[in-house]
């Protein structure tokens, strides 16, 4: 029994005795009674007559609809019937208003409908724990790829507000403690559909006891944890933790990539973005001096980007125990750092704001870093601008002020995780990039623009096996050659390409960049891709679909059903037997 059910009997049980015994003694009581017909005989009566009669005197309808007059002593009865049941009826409906304003209720009410979406989703789901900022924004991006999720959030109203969300599927959400293992369990960790475990708190203690307890109640299960403290990711490593996210050391690398190659973030910024979205225009940086506004944990890591490039740093902090640690160390004996805070326009001339060619403005409030960005600008409109946006709230005021590289952490997350769930391999294609020329960059953009035009690609990884490749992985045990170049032919339409540009083979511990349309594809093989949506439901057809993949292989449609193939075949045969003996051989 469930608790809903059981809440139900108990409150109820009473208000249900209590109608009975009024219906039953009102009912007894009008057969009782003595009445009198039309013709002046004695009449009582029946038991359906009387049930008829209390029924419509209780609800106080009172059709009036009875087969003679009723007599003094009738009419004493109904009177009592009628405060009897309907005091009945009061009672009862104040105590199912009770129940429906039960906080324990509804509680109930609101896990059994959770455990009933949860029932319902078809796939395997992620289950999120945490729904501010990065929640939200990595709930929109899955469900955009069409992966279901499930939100354990402890904040109430933001549950409540969850169905209001348009996102393009149901998303189940639980309020609760995600370090509580039980109520982990009712949002679904031990469920055989959950695939995964994200843990965006907005607390590294919290993701961390959400990780040890992942592991430990499914240890198969993959654990994402956001983690913005070197000790606590040290810490969720050990507890086996798949991934783990910081926001501030993953734009930092992104910085890189626009100091190093703006190439290379060019093709990350494409390939990690939103599919079909508008393509985005490189990042050039000048070299020369920069300026730092604020030291904390974003701002450290992008000095330490710049420092590696020996770019000359100005930093900006009002505190004076982290200017003496930075000035004690030698490797900055060539920057300066100034106390203050940025906003005025003396400090940032001081710390050289008109010669200089960047102004990072990473402080921990927006209103603080809106404020030193336009005042930086007044002084040097050609500045080229990092910005810190701290609460996605603040999006329109950022939008105004055009930054050139904009930091948001739950965007940044969002990004990544979303790449590490929907294309694994995205991770190890960008590393192995960054080892690669500008030249071999621009030359990949030029063959995605060249494939997509200008809408950014969807990503997919194509794992050679027999889950995702039926077809492909039947044709192989035959002995056939499959290469690249044939998953990119249109299984309608085989001489037509599809709109899409295989990225990277990984073939056992091996990874190929860029691989060619000639490399013969083998079982076991894992293919990142980037393309359109259209290109990406064409090849899955195609991997699965043994009537299409012979088709782009050997230019012949050959029928699906039985009857239709075997009749194909007899007139080939047929068509071999009646061919020239001389024409036969020239064929071989």
């Amino acid at each position: 029994m469930s608790l809903v059910t059981s809440l139900i009997m108990r409150q109820m049980r009473a208000p249900i005795i209590i109608l009975i015994l009024g219906y039953a003694i009102s009912i007894l009581g009008m057969v009782l009674t003595p009445g009198i017909d039309d013709q002046g005989n004695p009449w009582r009566m029946s038991f359906f007559d009387a049930f008829y009669f209390v029924s419509y005197t209780a609800t106080t309808i009172g059709f009036g609809e009875i087969p003679y007059p009723l007599t003094n002593a009738q009419r004493a009865w109904a009177l009592i019937t009628i405060y009897l049941t309907v005091i009945a009826w009061f009672y009862s409906i104040g105590k199912i208003i009770s129940l429906v304003q039960d906080p324990t209720f509804r509680e109930a009410l609101t896990k059994n409908q959770f455990s009933y979406q949860l029932s319902r989703i078809p796939d395997t789901f992620i289950l999120i724990c945490g729904f501010g900022e990065t929640g939200h924004a990595l709930a929109s991006a899955l469900t955009e790829r069409n992966i279901h999720v499930v939100v354990i959030e402890k904040n109430n109203r933001l549950i409540q507000m969850l169905p209001l969300e348009d996102f393009p599927l149901v998303v189940p959400g639980i309020t609760g403690d995600a370090r509580d293992p039980e109520q982990l369990i009712q949002a679904g960790l031990q469920h055989e559909k959950c695939a995964a475990v994200i843990a965006v708190t907005a607390s590294d203690e919290i993701n961390l006891k959400i990780a040890i307890t992942s592991k430990l109640l499914h240890p198969d299960i993959c654990v994402i944890c956001r983690s913005e403290l070197e000790d606590f990711e040290d810490n969720m490593f050990s507890f086996g933790t798949d991934f783990v996210i910081n926001p501030f050391d993953t734009f930092a690398n992104i910085f890189a990539m626009a100091i190093h190659s703006p190439s290379l973030h060019l093709l990350y910024d494409w390939l990690t973005g939103v599919p079909d979205t508008d393509l985005t225009n490189p990042i050039y940086v000048r070299e020369g001096h920069w300026i730092i506004c604020g030291f904390g944990r974003f701002g450290e890591g992008l000095y330490k980007q710049l420092l590696r490039s020996k770019v000359r740093v100005t930093v900006i902090d009002p505190s004076e125990e982290k200017r003496e640690d930075f000035l004690s160390k030698p490797e900055n004996k060539n920057n300066d750092f100034i106390i203050g805070t940025g906003f005025d326009a003396h400090t940032l001339t001081v710390s050289g704001i008109v010669d200089a060619v960047g102004l990072i403005s990473g402080t921990n409030n927006d209103s603080n870093n809106l404020s030193i960005i336009m005042t930086a600008r007044e002084i040097n409109p050609d500045l080229f601008i990092v910005a810190r946006q701290n609460k996605k709230a603040n999006e329109k005021l950022f939008d105004a002020i055009y930054a050139d590289i904009l930091m948001q952490p739950s965007e940044i997350i969002a990004r990544k995780i979303r790449t590490l769930l929907v294309a694994p391999l995205m991770i190890a294609f960008l590393n192995k990039a960054r080892n690669q020329d500008p030249s071999w960059a621009n030359i990949t953009i030029s063959r995605i623009m060249g494939a997509l035009g200008e809408s950014l690609p969807s990503i997919w990884t194509l794992h050679v096996n027999e889950k995702e490749a039926k077809a492909l992985c039947q044709v192989l045990r035959l002995g056939r050659v499959i290469h690249v170049g044939n998953l990119l032919q249109n299984p309608r339409q085989r001489e037509v390409q599809l709109n899409a540009t295989p990225l990277m083979l990984k073939r056992k511990q091996k990874l190929l960049l860029m691989p060619t349309n000639d490399i013969a594809i083998k079982s076991g093989d894992q293919l990142l891709f980037c393309g359109t949506a259209d290109a990406l439901r064409s090849m899955k057809w195609s991997q699965n679909d043994l009537h299409s993949l012979n088709y782009i292989m050997t230019y012949e449609d050959t029928p699906d059903a039985f009857i239709w193939r075997q009749i194909h075949l007899f007139l080939k045969r047929n068509e071999r037997r009646h061919r020239p003996r001389q024409h036969r051989h020239r064929m071989k």
